[in-house]
């Protein structure tokens, strides 16, 4: 049986956030990013994670690690996310299993890489060349949508290394219906790259239907940081795009079907605006073994609107794998 280590961590951290609103009304803005990064560092000590540095194929990438005895995770997060978009997941998952949480290249604290490509296969290599760093040679690996590609095409590289795929609101395959974000693009709109305080709100509210929390002094810091990131977003969105030109050429959903045989969960938000939930069924088309969950009156990332569901849906499919 698993067990979930909910509660204290997350009101420990809530508490922290609280008392930094209180206390730095008015504060400026360095305050409030040095605030910012503090709590940061707060949630990754309450999930027990430690950052550390390897470097890859081409980058010396930065990622998070929790030591465990049980299951191996590697969790992979989204386009112009990072690591500590598994904060608060990690914090209700079974306190055994050993968690892996990279910044993708050119995201969170990894830099740019040396050959300045985003393509999802060559982001999918520098994960392969970072597991093999650590010596774990099994694993589970959950992907959260650009995160949830590169997983998949992880799946299809090196399928013998992959316990199971977990693809959660993943990107990869063509939508059946059209997102709002996916109508956005065709009107020549990126609704996910913001470029001032209006387009992050935009962001913010398209990429999830139930926010969490974020008190006022760290919202503008978090606005800041995002902007800042507008550039490089481009970049690798538009790299993003040239993979998906790539990936219908190879014909990668048949690839899926072809390689992808071990357990598989295909866990959606039901109000993603970003990934229209109808995806889930040409996943479970050419992934027939996967097990499917669609989460009620949640968005794009389930693991920040609903980490102690997600946690629990993630928990009983890898005690089942396992």
């Amino acid at each position: 049986m698993f067990k979930i280590t909910r509660g204290n961590a997350t009101r420990t951290l809530l508490s922290v956030l609280a008392a930094g609103a209180l206390l730095t009304t008015g504060c400026t803005a360095n305050q409030q990013d040095a605030l910012y990064h503090k709590v940061v560092e707060l949630g990754r000590d309450a999930a027990g994670f430690e950052v550390k540095n390897l470097l890859t194929t081409d980058v010396n990438m930065t990622y998070m690690e929790r030591a465990g005895s049980g299951p191996v995770v590697l969790m992979v997060h989204g386009f112009s996310a990072n690591k500590d978009t598994w904060l608060k997941l990690a914090m209700e998952l079974p306190a055994d299993y050993r968690l892996i949480a990279p910044d993708l290249a050119g995201h969170g604290q990894t830099p740019a890489p040396d050959s300045n490509s985003y393509d999802l296969v060559d982001q999918a290599e520098r994960l392969h060349a970072l597991m093999q760093k650590l010596g774990v040679s099994r694993f589970h690996i959950a992907g959260n949508s650009m995160g949830g590609a590169i997983s998949a095409i992880y799946a299809t590289q090196y399928p013998d290394e992959i316990q199971s795929l977990i693809l959660i609101d993943s990107a990869g395959v063509d939508a059946p219906q059209p997102s709002e974000f996916i109508q956005g693009l065709a009107q020549g709109n990126n609704p996910l790259i913001a470029t001032d305080e209006e387009s992050f709100e935009t962001r913010w509210n398209l990429v999830m239907h139930k926010p969490p929390m974020l008190p006022w002094p760290l919202r503008p810091a978090l606005v800041r940081d995002t902007v800042a990131r507008a550039d490089i977003n481009k970049e690798i969105f538009d790299d993003m795009l040239a993979t998906r030109e790539r990936l219908l050429n190879i014909n990668f959903e048949q690839q899926l079907q072809d390689k992808v045989h071990m357990p598989a969960m295909i866990l959606w938000g039901e109000q993603d605006q970003v990934l229209d939930v109808s995806m889930v069924d040409v996943f479970k088309e050419k992934l027939p073994q996967a097990e499917v969950k669609i989460l009620k009156d949640i968005g794009h990332v389930p693991m920040m609107e609903s980490p102690v569901e997600t946690a629990t849906v993630m928990s009983q499919f890898i005690a089942g794998v396992e």
